[in-house]
């Protein structure tokens, strides 16, 4: 139990939501929107918010079912200063090294676009639903008794406590609310079903925004190109001369000073001599950040608590997008709380929906949960062989795992892919590719074998995601059979207990 400084100043309301990114304004909005009233705590100032490190491509924004609730997304986009313009008609992976270049088109274009200028627009959007926003307000401890009952914080210089329903948790990757909440002493017949995620299960991430005297080439495209960790450098264009380049890695790896990494490698591109890095704010817009790369979280929400966007893994765990989880989860949070609050019963089965909603009723936590077994085989490869693997792999394949559609269920596409492997392998061996990696053929052989078997499993976890359990009751019986899976799948790819990542 919290102990409550009566001195403190006291609001109160009925959901508070706590962040003012994507998941936040996209919870916020829709609680407000369902009747209730909502507070919503942002750390930096009002003409700040919004300004985050992130990669910034969105695919289909206008699309109700990758973006619902009562967002105006049309709105959003017509905004020029947003420039989600349709620029982009492709994803290209580049290993300069090898001569790699792959290009995996898009069905419909996609967008890279001014991420500062569209939180604000959302922001804007929440606020006239009638969310009550308090900015520079910054989170410092959590208020408990039984369930989460709402947080003390400091507002422009002031100590305050903000009492409510639900607590929608939105501060992002390694949110600090996961580390206030004591999930052991809340109420809950069985004990606490939400998961807190490990600090490996996020990688960290670097981003700057460059202006080039001339139009580069590729203005069209989303650049991934590979690092010496599990990882990959990025150029995504904005528009044909404004870029934003950065880099990410995963945590369970040696660290990379990421903007020295960012530094030589745009040193080694043509395009990039003489560029300068754009201001916001009156300094270098360059930034860092954490984002999850895991599976969603098991279980979401505690009494009186729900997580939403990267705090609750809904990111993308082999490309870190997230910006779609974001707006989904948040969505699902939102409405999830209001729907507590109006029936008064903000327990664990209460907020389940949360869980189920993502998982089922939308499917979007279980498509990015089974994306995951990838980033586990991966993390368990050497480098220089994921580079031959993913030389080998043809563009349909490379699709598959960057996306989250299964696109090779009939017999004639996998021989297809089959064909193309062993095409590209003849190929690169020819042209040295492996002995330039120093990769063996019986290398490369094992890593394919352990591909095969991984695209089974992403099978078998999305078949279990797509069962999860409706109501809180059956959720044990699921979370073991999970486990069992997990288990399975650790030992199919004959993995130690340091690669096992949710042992």
């Amino acid at each position: 139990m919290t102990t409550i400084d009566e001195s403190m100043a006291t609001e109160a309301y009925e959901v508070i939501v706590v962040g003012g990114g994507i998941a936040g304004c996209f919870a916020a909005a829709t609680a407000a929107s369902a009747g209730a009233e909502v507070v919503q705590l942002e750390r930096k100032s009002a003409d700040e918010g919004g300004f985050i490190a992130c990669g910034d491509a969105i695919k289909s924004p206008t699309d109700p079912k990758k973006y619902p609730g009562p967002i105006d997304m049309d709105a959003i986009v017509s905004d020029e200063a947003v420039l989600a313009d349709g620029n982009i008609d492709r994803i290209e992976w580049w290993d300069e090294e090898l001569s790699v270049r792959k290009v995996l088109p898009y069905d419909t274009n996609s967008n890279v676009i001014d991420r500062y200028e569209f939180g604000q627009r959302l922001l804007d959007q929440a606020g006239d639903l009638g969310v009550t926003q308090h900015y520079d307000t910054v989170v410092n401890d959590v208020v408990q008794n039984g369930r989460v009952e709402g947080v003390e914080a400091i507002r422009d210089g002031e100590p305050v406590r903000y009492e409510g329903e639900v607590v929608i948790d939105t501060a992002g990757a390694q949110s600090i609310m996961q580390d206030l909440v004591e999930y052991d002493a809340l109420d809950a017949p069985g004990g606490v079903t939400f998961e807190k995620p490990h600090y490996t299960h996020f990688g960290s991430a670097y981003r700057e925004i460059i202006e080039t005297e001339k139009p580069v080439e590729y203005a069209n495209a989303i650049v991934g190109k590979p690092l010496e960790e599990m990882g990959y450098i990025w150029y995504f264009p904005r528009t044909d001369r404004v870029i934003n380049v950065g880099l990410g890695f995963q945590m369970n790896k040696e660290p990379i000073a990421l903007a020295d990494r960012l530094k030589r490698d745009l040193a080694s591109r043509p395009e990039f001599d003489r560029a300068v890095i754009d201001e916001k704010f009156g300094k270098k817009n360059k930034l860092g950040a954490a984002l999850a790369l895991r599976r969603p979280l098991d279980s979401m929400v505690a009494p009186g608590y729900l997580a939403a966007g990267c705090g609750a893994g809904t990111t993308h765990p082999i490309t870190g997008k997230g910006i779609r989880g974001a707006a989904l989860s948040g969505y699902s949070a939102g409405r999830t709380a209001a729907e507590a609050v109006a029936d008064g019963d903000v327990s664990e089965s209460g907020l389940w929906n949360h869980n189920y909603y993502l998982y089922v009723e939308h499917g979007e936590g279980t498509k990015l949960a089974a994306r995951d077994p990838f980033n586990v085989a991966a993390g368990s490869i050497g480098i220089p062989i994921l580079r031959a693997m993913t030389a080998v792999l043809p563009e349909e394949e490379l699709r598959e795992i960057v996306g989250t559609e299964t696109k090779l269920d009939d017999l004639s596409a996998k021989l297809s892919i089959g064909l193309g492997v062993l095409k590209n392998v003849v190929s690169h061996y020819r042209s040295g590719t492996f002995e330039h990696l120093d990769v063996s053929m019986g290398e490369l052989y094992e890593a394919l074998s352990g591909f095969r078997t991984t695209r089974t499993y992403v099978d078998t976890y999305e078949d279990h995601y797509w069962a999860y359990p409706e109501s809180r009751e059956d959720y044990a019986d699921w979370l073991a059979e999970r486990n069992r899976i997990d288990e399975e799948f650790y030992d199919a790819l004959d993995l130690d207990s340091s690669e096992r990542k949710y042992s």
